[in-house]
């Protein structure tokens, strides 16, 4: 399982599915966000292998914002 955060760019409908252009490290990812309600351009959110699975709120301090990239 691979965790990491990106911020939403685009939001976009493709094949009845919302998708949404996600900044992640400087690059570009075009990812599924229908696991997800009210999401909007700008928002932060948490990836799990390219699917958003959660909002980030910023308030969350930065040290738990360090995600590890294994879980194992």
């Amino acid at each position: 399982m691979n965790l990491i955060y990106g911020e939403v760019v685009e939001i976009s409908v493709e094949n009845g599915m919302r998708m949404g252009n996600v900044r992640v490290a400087g690059a570009l990812k075009k990812v599924p966000l229908d696991l997800l309600t009210g999401v909007e351009c700008g928002d932060k959110v948490l990836l799990c292998d390219g699917v958003a699975i959660s909002r980030v709120d910023d308030a969350i301090e930065p040290e738990q914002k360090n995600v590890s990239r294994d879980s194992r």
